[in-house]
């Protein structure tokens, strides 16, 4: 069947094709390719995207200018675009091909420092190379002719997604990182060895990270201090204990005037206070978050004595505090999630930017037993998430496929099961191969067996 969303000429399926093979990390470009292998011999464009030297050679004989020519409907130019592609993950074997076009691409005239304009404006062919499927063989390549990594290509190199060897490279020809905030990647994804690299290099642990690299909804402006946003993402205790010891202030206040001890009570992580106090961190926890603190260690007796010292304590939580039951369900921690509920949380409380409820984070996180207790004690199972308007059981699909590793035995599958099984909506699914974020293949099945489309 074809896709009703494919562009009708081989000039728009050329740009389209470009687009996927830059932008799409879900194999989209590849499935386009495979369905009209034409595409491959279409254009200049995609002869450079897909790593053809042999067709660039011959393009740039009798017309050296396309060279440098940029695309008048991206404003990309070609070394750009080789620069973005992804066909060296795609498909492995067309990598040398890449760096090959890139090399004569950079002697035919390319600027190894020139910026893109148009619509994605301000990307140097290094930036392209480091972000989304880094290459650390074009970096090299690049670093070679005269490109020079700034603050944020080291940011996005900081994402090690090619085992941290194009943040190697930046770091090699980097002259002064004192003020970098590359930190920020590292420490948001718990990546202790790149954050060691950055350390090693001369990163500043109390250099403020801005808030919007961080991917938080703290606004413009909203910086974060190293050791509080390690706290903040979960980090394990070597992390916090690494930048504590190159110097991180163990008691400086995120934008909510928290410091990370405090942060790191309220989410019940004994070890990460541990290390906070060994390094000089005050103990300046409130009641409120020493009981959420008990809550989710489940520990019953501390969280109803605190109680019974302070009968109050559970109206007065602010809605982000009642909303860490939704920290206790995407960890798959089912005796604690049972445990807030029997003390009074509320099944509908909300935490963090995304505005889910705690069925929401147990669906994303494959706890299917949380999910099973959860719809038990009457969650809504067709609440909507303020960010995407999604459910449960979207959320659950989405899981699915990215896997995250909040839980410590994610089921997936039988997650998909029993929200189908309790009468979860399918009203609003739609399956497709080219889903920025698709079901993994037995969800994908699981759903497609209950009516689901695509």
């Amino acid at each position: 069947m074809s896709d009703p969303r494919a562009p009708s000429d081989l000039s728009e399926q050329e740009l389209a094709f470009c687009e996927a093979s830059i932008r799409d990390w879900h194999g989209r470009a590849a499935r386009m390719l495979a369905a009209n292998p034409e595409i491959a011999g279409y254009g200049f464009a995609t002869a450079v995207v897909l790593g053809d030297a042999t067709r660039v050679r011959e393009a740039l004989t009798p017309d050296p200018a396309v060279a440098t020519r940029p695309d008048a409907r991206t404003g990309w130019t070609p070394l750009h675009v080789a620069c973005a592609s992804r066909w060296h993950r795609l498909d492995p074997a067309r990598a040398p091909g890449l760096v090959e076009v890139a090399r004569l691409l950079l002697d035919a005239g390319a600027d190894p420092v020139g910026r893109t304009r148009g619509p994605r404006a301000d990307w140097t062919p290094l930036r392209c190379a480091v972000a989304g499927a880094a290459n650390p063989d074009i970096v090299r390549l690049l670093l070679d002719r005269g490109a020079v990594p700034d603050d944020h290509d080291l940011y996005l190199a900081g994402f090690g997604d090619d085992d941290r060897e194009s943040l190697r490279l930046l770091l090699g020809r980097a002259t002064d990182v004192s003020e970098t905030t590359a930190l920020s990647a590292p420490i948001s994804t718990g990546d202790i060895e790149a954050v060691r690299m950055l350390l090693d290099a001369g990163a500043n642990p109390n250099q403020p990270m801005p808030a919007d690299l961080l991917g938080t909804g703290h606004g413009t402006g909203a910086t974060w201090p190293a050791a509080y946003a390690a706290v903040q993402f979960g980090c394990d205790a070597e992390l916090l204990d690494l930048l504590l010891a190159r110097g991180a202030d163990p008691n400086a206040a995120g934008p909510d005037d928290r410091s990370p001890y405090r942060v790191a009570i309220s989410q019940g992580r004994a070890d990460l206070a541990v290390v906070l106090r060994r390094h000089g961190a005050r103990d300046d926890a409130t009641a409120a978050e020493r009981f959420l603190s008990a809550c989710l260690r489940r520990d019953q007796a501390g969280a109803r004595q605190l109680i019974a010292e302070d009968p109050g304590l559970v109206d007065r939580l602010t809605e982000d505090e009642r909303g860490a039951i939704e920290l206790a369900a995407e960890r798959g921690d089912t005796e604690a999630v049972r445990l807030m509920v029997d003390l009074g949380f509320p099944l509908d409380a909300r935490r963090g930017d995304h505005g889910n409820t705690a069925l929401h984070a147990a669906a994303y996180s494959g706890s299917a037993e949380t999910v099973r207790l959860l719809l038990a004690r009457g969650a809504d199972i067709e609440a909507r998430d303020s960010t995407w308007d999604s459910t449960p059981l979207e959320w659950a699909k989405v899981g699915s496929g990215l896997r995250p590793q909040t839980s410590p035995d994610p089921d997936w599958a039988a997650t998909v099961r029993i929200l189908l099984d309790a009468g979860a909506s399918t009203e609003s699914f739609e399956l497709s191969p080219d889903d920025l974020k698709p079901a993994s293949a037995e969800v994908a099945d699981i759903l497609r067996a209950a009516g689901v489309g695509g």
